[in-house]
């Protein structure tokens, strides 16, 4: 043999002509794929289904109008035939594991569209008999017309042949190479939940304390701009309680002003919240900075802010202009129920304003402050919380920090949904939704957290890496 001749092909080896025409040993179409006849032919079955199924319901109208339970009983038997076809569709599709292709939604568009028509056909033909919106009360009733029950199941059978039909898209979806590549993406996403803007090297390092247990509690407690307000406020306080006690004010202005005075003070405790992002306790971190402000600068706020007002009420003619103009403008709409001593207004003033800065400290805490640091400075949290801090645990630490700031903020629209819910209400369903969420959030935190010395077989310690 010539060593410039080719070698010769097997006998098993498929030829060109036989992988093109799919004959003998040549590839075969993979199991699902339906050939170009076999698409054309089912193509062609669609477009009479769309076309047949409207006109016989039409022509079973026409020629037994007099005749309606007869009729209607008749258009049961073709939306039966249609909720068949459409079955065998969508079945079509759910046995399918290729990759789609545009021309397969024809057969069920087709189904469904049918079932849209011959519903609306037979929603005529009730209404041309006066049954269309008498038929269901009847039944109920237990007093129906020959033609109720065929009507109605007429209408159900349609309606159901159009969801079964149209239930092939989704499953047509679901092959999309998009989709099918949806699940991995997740987890990529899930696994970037955990990421920081530097995971690929060390973590960083927290930004140095502002206050610590050794400052006086005045400067732990309150930034200087805080300081600045909380003055401010008390002065504004002061200011108000002279011009409604020396003044004459119709009434909506005088109501409004008595509850400007009690809440001078609060920018100043808000604020002094809020400045715990940029003013790092050394003791207790970011977060329980804030929490522990929230507690401890209302109390403050609210003696300092309205003392100053309290005092000057002390004062005859102011005590005496502040109570005549109450009692005239204000009267039993006020803070202060009617024929109350008028320093109770102080008193219920302080504690008004002390209410609003905690629960406004609070939600600063909850829906920005924490949220803010599981963005940017999750490893923060981490080490506040008593999280390892390995690099092998950092990426799921860090996603539970992040879902735990949703978790207490669903808790709180929990808490606003179910209050005053009904069982029957949509507000309870959303509730209970919610509830839901919050019972996954709660699972996944707990598998995804790991304390400072957890040890898991799958992450040597210290001590084996030095070995």
């Amino acid at each position: 043999m010539s060593t410039n001749q080719p070698p010769d092909r097997g006998t098993g080896a498929p030829s060109a002509l036989g992988s093109r025409s799919g004959s003998g040993s040549g590839t075969r179409a993979p199991s699902g794929v339906a050939t170009g006849p076999v698409m054309l032919q089912r193509i062609v079955v669609g477009a009479l289904v769309l076309l047949v199924v409207p006109l016989l319901t039409f022509a079973i109208a026409v020629t037994l109008g007099d005749e309606t339970a007869l009729a209607f009983a008749l258009i049961c038997v073709v939306h039966v035939l249609l909720l068949v076809y459409a079955g065998i569709v969508t079945a079509g599709q759910l046995r399918a594991r290729t990759p789609p292709r545009l021309v397969e939604a024809v057969p069920p568009l087709a189904a469904f569209l049918a079932a849209l028509a011959t519903l609306g056909l037979a929603q005529v033909l009730a209404d041309a008999e006066g049954i269309r919106t008498s038929a269901v009360p009847r039944l109920r009733h237990g007093i129906p017309l020959p033609e109720d029950l065929p009507f109605v199941l007429s209408v159900l059978l349609a309606a159901l042949a159009a969801l079964v039909a149209i239930a092939a898209l989704p499953l047509m979806m679901r092959r999309t190479r998009t989709v099918r590549a949806l699940p991995g993406r997740i987890g990529e996403v899930a696994g970037k939940l955990g990421d920081t803007a530097d995971d690929a090297g060390s973590p960083r390092t927290p930004r140095p304390p502002v206050t610590s247990a050794k400052d006086p509690l005045l400067r732990r407690l309150l930034s200087p701009a805080s300081r600045v307000l909380l003055v401010l406020g008390s002065l504004a306080a002061l200011a108000g309680t002279l011009v409604f006690a020396l003044a004459e004010l119709p009434q909506p202005t005088a109501e409004a002003l008595t509850f400007v005075i009690v809440l001078c003070p609060a920018p100043a405790m808000l604020w002094a919240v809020l400045s715990s992002l940029w003013r790092r306790d050394a003791e207790l971190g970011i977060l329980m900075a804030a929490l522990y402000r929230t507690m401890a600068v209302p109390v403050l706020g609210a003696i300092v802010g309205l003392l100053p007002a309290f005092l000057a009420f002390l004062v005859p003619p102011v005590g005496h202009g502040f109570a005549e103009q109450y009692r005239a403008a204000v009267g039993d709409s006020g803070i202060i129920p009617e024929g109350s001593p008028l320093v109770m207004f102080f008193v219920l003033g302080a504690l008004l304003s002390l209410l609003v800065g905690m629960l406004g400290g609070l939600a600063l805490s909850i829906a920005v402050i924490m949220p803010l640091l599981t963005l940017f400075r999750p490893e923060q949290l981490v080490g506040e919380n008593g999280l390892s801090t390995n690099r092998a645990d950092r990426r799921r630490d860090v996603a539970a920090m992040r879902l735990m700031s949703l978790l207490v903020i669903l808790i709180f629209v929990f808490a606003i949904l179910i209050v005053d819910a009904d069982a029957g209400e949509p507000r309870f369903a959303w509730a209970m939704v919610t509830l839901a969420v919050l019972v996954g959030l709660t699972v996944a935190i707990v598998r995804l957290q790991r304390k400072k010395g957890d040890r898991r077989p799958d992450v040597p310690s210290p001590e084996d890496d030095s070995r």
